[in-house]
């Protein structure tokens, strides 16, 4: 079959891909087509911000990986939920808003990021956001994700916030200010009680724009390099190989596993592991895979006495009147995050910034992986999730096979830096002494998570090594920087070769203290800016 000619091929219709998709196919004579492995997000329950529960566990919305065997957590191999579907993981995450702390980019400058510190990407954030409080220094008032100030109805929230207050910290009205503490509820990416993902946003209000062309379950098996530049790829698409030519440029935005196991496959990565898997090297690029870098997380878990949390709503009555709400008035606690609070904190007074993330789950819900019915809560109870924010732990992403059907190897490491363990156990320990304040005491009937007896550090260590999770932000395996060693350029270009970009969370080069998803819509402004730019 004769292949497939446009200006522009986009590769992976998440977060990043669909920015694109919407700002390079504004000019009508760019012929753009995105292909997307997953499929379309017109499932109604996608849209529900209260079903994320449902949606992230959905297997025909997510890839699905699994890590290796982590030394340091008992050998344990965990599920890693990363969206399969337009929009990728903004269309099943938990909605939360955070950018992290300045502090955090001016980082990526020292790093050796010129021209990507804080004050160069507040721009592209403010462009991607329209915020219900309106424009101003810190946000957008009409950009396309709708952000929505939280404002959850159930009382565990305002409990939570008060014992916060007890314990010394500020209580903010946006945790997107720049302060070194504080706890509030979390913007959310919701809008009029539907979830604003990068789809719904960017992506599908111009998909009648005659030179865009969007392709589902198109899965891409490598790049077509010729001499050296990259001038289209093969795709898998619908159970047959199709080959796309782009004249202009190709955009890799397959996210933090699956673009560095775009560019193996394509010959581009370390030498010798190509090698290894019988893959003929086009580019020698080392660090292709390294720098993987995510946030490793202690789930905390109590009982309450009180009907104050999500609990009520899984009993028939509260179900049905959650959702005679949600359907009459788009209102209730559908309308919501179920992570709606939480904040920022430091373990260390002498830090800048903080270092540390918590979210508040608004019931005892089980982890991503297993069924919904199983994650669903059984009593009245709620969570924390404590992040090591700024993790020092680096981990590689590697083939399996030079199958493109096949899952790489994904080996986070956590804890192969120690100081990520002594931190998240210090995080631990002051979330503890604010559970213990009045305001959440007098409700919390039983510690489940970590239970009473694990009473000393050493104890919470060993409790942190079988019980840790990750917060499903992977980032950095496919470094940006300045230097030789770097995956990309300053302007996101793939070293090694011509008429390539990656623009997605794969390119940060430290990961914030925060949620991914508000940088990865920074990110994929600015690679339209590069783009357009030439």
């Amino acid at each position: 079959m004769a292949p497939e000619v446009c200006d522009v091929l986009i590769i992976g219709a998440g977060t990043a891909g669909c920015v694109l998709a919407n700002r390079l196919s504004a000019d009508p004579d760019t012929r753009v087509i995105v292909a997307e492995a997953g499929r379309s997000d017109r499932d109604l329950l996608l849209h529900v911000p209260g079903a994320s529960i449902r949606n992230s566990t959905t297997p025909k919305f997510n890839w699905g990986f699994v890590t290796e065997p982590e030394a340091a957590l008992d050998n344990r191999q965990l599920f890693w939920a990363q969206g399969k579907v337009l929009g990728g993981s903004s269309a099943i995450n938990g909605m939360i808003y955070a950018r992290g702390h300045p502090l955090d980019y001016d980082r990526w400058v020292q790093l050796g990021c010129a021209g990507w510190g804080y004050d160069d990407l507040l721009p592209f954030f403010r462009r991607a956001e329209r915020n219900e409080r309106g424009a101003g220094p810190l946000h957008g008032g009409d950009g396309p994700v709708q952000v929505s100030r939280g404002r959850p109805d159930l009382a565990i929230c305002q409990r939570f916030l008060n014992a916060a207050a007890e314990e010394g910290f500020p209580v903010l009205d946006d945790l997107n200010t720049p302060a070194p503490e504080g706890f509030g509820h979390y913007d959310t990416t919701v809008g009029r009680g539907r979830r604003s993902s990068s789809a719904s946003a960017y992506l599908n209000p111009v998909r009648g724009r005659p030179n865009l062309r969007v392709w589902l379950h198109s899965l891409a098996a490598r790049l077509i390099i010729e001499g050296s530049r990259v001038v289209g790829a093969e795709l898998i698409r619908e159970g047959r190989r199709v080959t796309v030519r782009a004249e202009r440029e190709v955009l890799l935005c397959g996210g933090a596993v699956n673009s560095p196991q775009l560019l193996m496959l394509s010959g581009i990565g370390p030498a010798d592991h190509l090698d290894a898997m019988g893959i003929p090297v086009r580019v020698d690029l080392p660090a292709v895979g390294e720098n993987l870098q995510n946030h490793v997380s202690y789930r905390m878990q109590f009982a309450v006495s009180e009907p104050i949390t999500a609990y009520k709503y899984v009993r028939p009555a509260g179900a049905l009147r959650a959702g005679a709400e949600y359907l009459l008035r788009r209102r209730g606690v559908l309308s919501q995050s179920i992570v709606p609070t939480g904040g920022f904190f430091r373990t260390d007074p002498s830090l800048d910034a903080p270092d540390v993330q918590v979210q508040l789950g608004v019931g005892l819900i089980g982890r991503v992986g297993g069924s919904v019915l199983a994650r669903l809560p059984r009593e009245h109870g709620f969570s924390l999730g404590v992040n090591q924010g700024s993790p020092y732990s680096r981990g590689t992403v590697r083939l399996r096979s030079a199958d493109p059907t096949v899952p790489p190897a994904i080996a986070p490491r956590y804890f192969s830096n120690p100081r990520d363990l002594d931190v998240l156990v210090l995080g631990v320990e002051r979330m503890r002494a604010l559970a213990r304040r009045p305001s959440l005491a007098r409700v919390i009937s039983r510690e489940i998570d970590p239970s009473p007896d694990i009473a000393d550090r050493a104890a919470l260590r060993a409790s942190a090594r079988t019980r840790a999770g990750t917060a499903f932000h992977p980032v950095g395996t496919c470094r940006m920087g300045a230097d030789a060693e770097s995956v990309v350029d300053l302007q996101l270009r793939v070293r090694g070769v011509e008429g390539l970009r990656v623009a997605d969370a794969s390119v940060i080069p430290a990961l914030m203290n925060a949620n991914t998803n508000a940088a990865a819509l920074m990110i994929g402004e600015r690679a339209a800016a590069l783009a357009l730019e030439g």
